[in-house]
């Protein structure tokens, strides 16, 4: 058995509420838990923090394309933690189902590409759409739905680090409720807080995609009941939730693949923010995941030749201890790790430089290479020349940026400002 959530649009669409309901029976059937919201959510709404509980613990998804489905803020931002979850490899399977005889390219130019991989359930074409034979397809993919192993991929133990955090605070069920509180979470976390170290994880998934602004508040109440030193284990989880979910969720390769010559283009200034948002990527994981920065500013005629030779060594030296030809060979675990060099030459890149990173990509295909374009990113001419360039959307601004910077300086000094020094 397991729980299975359900991601729709379905309210006033006959045929998907027809789908959704059936679905849900046969679920019910095979002894699942469908986890699914009946109520309808409006474009602009705020995260439900039952949904996002919903969507950081479930063992399977289904995904109910209709051109409401399309449209919908919502259902893309579901998407984006359900397919996060897979990247980072959680064993969660995804079923998505195509309405309204939509096809797989209006899937991708809704936003849904990652959808477009995984086996959709569908009506032939030519055949009327039939409730029960698309719920039929849905339900023989969980015939045999094994629970998902928890607590293994980055996103799971980082959730449960964030519980075992707050767990110190469980002895002030005030402190945690006034905490829901600031998350805007209280109503569905009273639910929870009767639960063992169930209101404390519940809490944890509400940091997934809370605001900045309530994450500090969160924090404010939460600090003076926790000890020093879980304040500054907490801050430091916590540090990158600012990123942007689906910016973060671009910047992992796809789900059970390896990259390939990737490139990551982001709009900011500071290495320290493009190191935050790879953190953010990854859950701040400590195992798996490898992330070095260089800089280097050719001087020289051969432009693209300094740039690659810098960037060669850099890469044997950083990531492998290889500071000679002789020392420089790939370890036997190199699969099993992602690699994240970022670029920062404090200006734009140019044609010369995608030419290089082409050239980087050549020699370690493997390589994830993250770029900081300034405020502005590279017009499309510049964007073509790489290769496999994914630029980090929503775009950063410059102020949004600083405040980041602020925002992780008041998080570092917050241990300190208890204690009264500073």
């Amino acid at each position: 058995m397991g729980d299975v959530f359900i991601s729709h649009s379905a309210r006033g669409d006959a045929l998907a509420m027809a789908v959704l309901g059936k679905i849900e029976q046969g679920l019910r059937a095979r002894t699942h838990t469908p986890l699914v919201d009946q109520s309808g959510i409006e474009p602009g709404d705020e995260w439900r923090p039952q949904l996002v509980d919903w969507l950081a613990r479930c063992d399977a998804a289904v995904v109910l394309l209709n051109q409401a489905a399309l449209d919908s803020t919502w259902v893309r931002r579901e998407v984006n933690i359900l397919m996060w979850r897979r990247a980072l490899g959680a064993p969660l399977l995804v079923v998505p189902v195509l309405l309204d005889g939509l096809t797989t390219t209006a899937v991708k130019q809704a936003g849904l590409e990652e959808l477009r991989p995984i086996q959709f359930a569908r009506t032939a074409q030519g055949v009327e759409p039939d409730a029960e034979s698309l719920a039929d397809q849905v339900l023989g993919r969980f015939a045999r739905l094994p629970r998902a192993t928890t607590g293994t991929d980055p996103m799971s133990v980082w959730l449960g680090r964030l519980a075992l955090y707050l767990s110190e605070a469980q002895r002030r069920p005030d402190v945690l409720a006034e905490a829901a509180r600031a998350l805007h979470a209280e109503r569905e976390f009273l639910a929870h807080v009767t639960a063992q170290h169930g209101g404390c994880l519940f809490l944890a998934h509400q940091f997934l995609v809370a605001p900045p602004e309530r994450m500090e508040k969160a924090l404010d109440v939460l600090a003076p009941s926790l000890q020093d030193q879980t304040i500054r284990r907490l801050t430091s989880a916590l540090n990158a939730t600012w990123v942007d979910e689906e910016a973060a969720r671009s910047a992992l390769p796809a789900p059970g693949g390896r990259p390939q010559a990737m490139t990551l283009l982001l709009n900011a200034f500071s290495n320290s923010t493009a190191e935050q948002y790879i953190r953010r990527a990854t859950c701040n994981a400590s195992h798996g995941f490898e992330t070095k920065t260089i800089g280097s500013l050719p001087m020289g005629e051969d432009r693209v030749g300094e740039r690659i030779r810098a960037w060669e060594d850099a890469v044997w030296k950083e990531f492998f201890d290889a500071d000679c030809e002789e020392e420089r060979m790939l370890p036997n675990d190199l699969a099993t790790r992602t690699h994240y060099l970022i670029i920062d030459e404090r200006r734009p890149p140019d044609a010369e430089f995608a030419e290089a990173v082409n050239l980087l990509h050549h020699a370690f295909s493997w390589l994830i290479v993250l770029v900081t374009t300034g405020t502005a990113p590279p017009d499309d001419h510049v964007r073509n020349a790489f290769k496999n360039a994914v630029l980090l959307e929503p775009l950063l601004t410059a102020e949004a940026e600083k405040t980041a910077a602020l925002r992780s300086r008041r998080l570092r000094e917050l241990p300190d400002r208890l204690a009264g020094l500073c």
